[in-house]
């Protein structure tokens, strides 16, 4: 007989507790030619049988038929991602995730409703799935500075899109986290990062 293997795991459990196939029979109220052929596989056991096997060897059912159920633990990992000004962190961030793109870009200060073009800069996207990406990188920023990114939560390749903080601000001092679909906290957070020196009051809408 081929397929289930209820008589090869029959056999191991029995040798497990120490059994003779004949005190098997008697426990279960059958003969020792019945065990012998479930053990050979060359007949199953009754099917009220079952449920008393499984009971007598501590196996669940799904053990006694031989299904070997894989259970994957679904790994989520978030995505972040960072504009960072080269000069604006210490390099060793680096270790942490990978620099996608680059580019040269200018400065631009807002002051009195007038935009005022500085310095250039150079500019890296960077992409990192370790735990706590904007807490790590808030011990690697120069002083002064904010910078802001985003996160995606990723299982099995998919975006998860749920009410975990997806969006990240990031100084020295301190990181603001929230969910783009909840903007309570947004208005708040703009006047603390106006007291802190790090934005302009024309940021705050």
């Amino acid at each position: 007989m081929s397929g289930l293997r209820i008589g090869e795991k029959i056999k191991a459990k029995r040798r497990e507790r120490d059994l003779t196939q004949e005190e098997l029979a008697n426990i279960l109220g059958v003969s020792k030619a019945a065990v012998s052929k479930w053990e050979n596989e060359e007949s199953y056991p009754d099917i009220t049988l079952l449920p008393q096997i499984a009971q007598l060897f501590h196996i669940t059912m799904d053990e006694l038929f031989g299904y070997a159920l894989e259970y994957k633990p679904l790994v989520i990992v978030n995505e972040y991602h960072f504009g960072l000004a080269l000069e604006d962190f210490d390099k060793c961030i680096l270790n942490h995730g990978i620099a996608k793109e680059c580019e040269v870009c200018q400065k631009r200060e807002y002051l009195g409703g007038d935009v005022i073009e500085g310095e250039w800069e150079v500019r890296i996207h960077f992409v990192s799935t370790e735990e706590n990406i904007p807490y790590l990188l808030q011990k690697h920023i120069r002083p002064g500075v904010l910078i802001d990114g985003y996160s995606i939560r990723i299982a099995d390749g998919k975006a998860i899109i749920d009410d975990k903080p997806n969006k990240h601000y990031v100084c020295s001092e301190k990181v603001w986290e929230y969910n783009t679909k909840d903007r309570k906290y947004l208005r708040e957070m703009l006047k603390e990062q106006v007291a802190m020196g790090l934005i302009g009051e024309e940021d705050v809408f």
